[in-house]
Parts: structure tokens; C-alpha cells; sequence
């Protein structure tokens, strides 16, 4: 597998690793990415939504957005799914839940 297909999948379950730390209280978009940087997966804003976005529309976390006085957050919960992809007990080919 190519190495930057398998850093998408490391990046996917770290994701869903600090989402579930969490769970059941949402995280905003926006502390995921500094988060992932912290753990020196270095990527934009972009890849990150990406990312979000692909785990999305797996079932594997959910999206909710919040606007309050022109402030717009993008708040993310892992969803059981997701729980049940880090537990071991579905697998998901795109996301690597070994860190």
C-alpha cells in the first residue's frame, strides 16, 4: 500500500481515538486538527475536513453545526459504528485504528 494512503487511515483513527477519549461530548472540528497536529500528523485544515467528511459517510461520527453570533463550529461525536470499528468488532479497509 502506498504511504500516503496508509497515513489517510492513521489519520482516520486517530480521529476516531480522540473522538471516542470524548465521547459521548462532541469536539469541534477545529480541535481535532490541532489535536492531530500535536500528535505530528501534520496536515491542512482541508485534509482534515476531508477526513471528517469521509468518516461521515462511513456512519462513523457524527456532524453537527452550530452558528451563534457569526461564530460557525463544526461539532463531531463518534458515532457507535465508530466505537464498534476502534473495539475491533466491524473493520473499516479505511481507517487503521493501530497507533
Amino acid at each position: 500500500m502506498d504511504a500516503r494512503k496508509e497515513k489517510y487511515r492513521r489519520v482516520r483513527g486517530a480521529i476516531l481515538k480522540l473522538l471516542a477519549y470524548e465521547h459521548p461530548r462532541p469536539v469541534d472540528s477545529k480541535v481535532i486538527h490541532l489535536l492531530l497536529d500535536d500528535l505530528k500528523y501534520s496536515i491542512t485544515e482541508e485534509e482534515c475536513q476531508s477526513h471528517i467528511c469521509y468518516l461521515s459517510e462511513k456512519g462513523l461520527v457524527h456532524r453537527e453545526l452550530r452558528k451563534c453570533r457569526g461564530i460557525r463550529l463544526e461539532m463531531v461525536t463518534i458515532s457507535p459504528t465508530g466505537l464498534d470499528v476502534l473495539d475491533g468488532f466491524i473493520a473499516d479497509i479505511g481507517v487503521d485504528t493501530r497507533l
